[in-house]
């Protein structure tokens, strides 16, 4: 009994240890992105996140592959990277040399780029989906790691590409903090956001080129009122500079009268001392000859007094002169 258990063990192991074998690699087809599409979001045409190239542009995807590390496989040798489109697109790269993931390398990166078809080839009207494959081969052989799907492939016409760049662009224009003081600003912002809202219509219903003419309307509405608001602004600087430097010029008027007449009245103050002066001076000449008249006055008094002295004298010596015998 315990041989024959013994003996089931071994097979048993030999088949695990076969299926292990024949075990094809092991990998994984980690991630892709789709790099520099015309546009990435939401499309209002087509009412979901999108990924869009314009016909005639080139595409680009990138595929993360990864190895798990099976302990049976030890390499795998990359040799080419499909990604396959509903309109029948199969677009390959293909190693110069294929490249070996390992225990060293476990994963690596690779790019597929093709040009977009015409919309003739590949409609703009609904979206697209592909499926993306990586073939390697490894010492048991060839194979393919399990196939990715995607979806949401838009291709534009060059005129919905065009509209929808502008749309982008419109839409990137901003009030400035604490809106306009300009009333034709004012005027040519809702101009141009009534154009974006007739744009976006446009766009919703499949018109490209008149949401095109309409983004590009709005574009120069946007334009014009940034114009005015700056000019409004330059002009009431403009104006706010002459109306101080008029404010001072006055001020500085005033001040210079002020000055003159403060002069004046200097003037005038300096006339009347000056006839101050010479009145005083007269004053001083009329006294002087007052002092003189009256210098001559007490001359002519003390001459007269002197006389009358020496009448008096002569009329008491002939009254006391001795009278000659008679």
């Amino acid at each position: 009994m315990k041989k024959k258990t013994i003996v089931i063990s071994s097979l048993v192991i030999a088949m695990l240890l076969a299926l292990f074998a024949m075990r094809p690699a092991q990998a994984d087809i980690n991630k892709h992105m789709w790099l520099e599409p015309a546009f990435y979001g939401f499309d209002s045409f087509y009412s979901a996140p999108i990924t869009a190239y314009a016909e005639g542009a080139a595409a680009k995807l990138a595929v993360t592959v990864d190895r798990d590390g099976a302990p049976v496989i030890t390499q795998v040798n990359i040799t080419a990277i499909s990604v396959v489109f509903d309109w029948g697109g199969n677009y390959t790269s293909v190693p110069s040399t294929a490249f070996t993931l390992d225990d060293t390398i476990p994963q690596a990166a690779f790019t597929v780029t093709f040009t977009v078809p015409s919309t003739t080839v590949a409609s703009n009207f609904f979206l697209h989906t592909y499926r993306i494959y990586v073939k390697y081969n490894t010492t048991s052989g060839a194979g393919t790691f399990p196939i990715v799907s995607g979806d949401s492939i838009a291709v534009y016409s060059t005129t919905q590409a065009e509209a929808q760049m502008l749309k982008q662009t419109a839409n990137s224009y901003s009030l400035p903090a604490g809106g306009f003081s300009s009333a034709d600003a004012t005027i040519l912002w809702e101009k141009a956001n009534a154009e974006v809202s007739n744009g976006d219509t446009y766009y919703m219903l499949g018109a490209f080129a008149g949401a095109k003419t309409s983004y590009e309307g709005a574009i120069t509405f946007y334009e014009q009122a940034y114009t005015a608001e700056t000019t409004y602004s330059q002009d009431y600087r403009t104006s706010q500079t002459n109306y101080n430097n008029a404010l001072a010029n006055a001020t500085s008027k005033e001040a210079d009268a002020a000055m003159m007449e403060a002069e004046a009245r200097s003037v005038e103050a300096n006339a009347t001392k000056t006839e101050a002066d010479a009145a005083m001076t007269q004053a001083e000449a009329a006294l002087k000859a007052t002092d003189a008249a009256l210098t001559n006055a007490y001359g002519w008094l003390s001459f007269g007094i002197g006389w009358i002295l020496i009448g008096i004298g002569v009329i008491v010596y002939g009254l006391r002169r001795p009278k000659p015998p008679a």
